[in-house]
């Protein structure tokens, strides 16, 4: 069983290093589109499972927005729905079968080494922490077009204000992080445990090691789910804390 902290680097674009991570991120991401433009261009008042899904997730974020933030937290939904979706996918991702066990020979350092060919995003801290650093830009971003921005700097005429917020940073990236890294550890160690523990490895060991993984795979779901929540509904709180000022 081998974990790697950072993500392994399958190919090159010119220059631009594609890793699994960054593989993954786009897959999801093509599944989002492809979702969304199927829902939103054959809408129909008898919504199919796909377009139920969407519903359910945008009208309880919508209610969750309105609550935060009132009436003008409906512009921010779209926001929150994209973490959510974007965040779930990734998280969800690592469970399905082949995820992180399907590898490829690849030259690293002049080594062939295999590596895994799919890795979850949010196992990444690079992708946390840009995820991050998009939903703390935008909380701002609202902030300022909701009230100017010499009213929005007001917010930071205390310095722990300050601090307050560039902690946000770390506080969005590292649970997201850790959480779903943990899990991936989590999972190669149900499936390795009878070798861990025998020190000796069979072909029936496989079917075992996958008895072994059912509780950790639900573990694992609740988990994924609630980091994507979190982070969506953490993005509406902090923007509903800088667009609604109320007496």
């Amino acid at each position: 069983m081998e974990i790697s902290l950072a993500s392994q680097i399958l190919f090159h674009i010119g220059i631009f290093p594609v890793t699994n991570t960054i593989l993954t991120s786009w897959i999801v991401t093509a599944i989002l589109l492809f979702s969304g433009l199927t829902v939103g261009l054959n809408y129909k008042k008898l919504p199919s499972s796909i377009q139920q899904v969407w519903e359910m997730v945008y009208e309880y974020l919508e209610e969750l927005a309105v609550s935060i933030a009132g009436e003008k937290g409906k512009d921010y939904v779209p926001l929150a729905i994209t973490f959510f979706m974007y965040i779930l996918l990734n998280n969800w991702l690592e469970l399905i079968p082949g995820v992180g066990s399907i590898e490829a020979n690849v030259m690293v350092n002049g080594v062939k080494t295999f590596t895994p060919i799919i890795r979850s995003a949010t196992s990444d801290l690079n992708t946390t922490l840009a995820l991050a650093i998009v939903s703390i830009f935008s909380t701002q971003f609202f902030g300022i077009e909701a009230s100017g921005v010499l009213k929005h700097l007001k917010h930071f005429l205390n310095p722990m204000e300050i601090v307050s917020e560039l902690s946000k940073f770390i506080s969005f990236s590292f649970r997201l992080f850790g959480n779903m890294f943990a899990g991936d550890v989590l999972l190669a160690a149900g499936a390795s445990l009878l070798v861990l523990v025998t020190g000796t490895s069979h072909i029936w060991y496989g079917v075992v090691g996958g008895f072994i993984q059912i509780p950790f795979f639900a573990l694992e779901m609740l988990v994924g789910l609630i980091q994507a929540f979190i982070f969506a509904t953490l993005t509406l709180v902090f923007t509903g804390a800088y667009t609604s000022h109320q007496e």
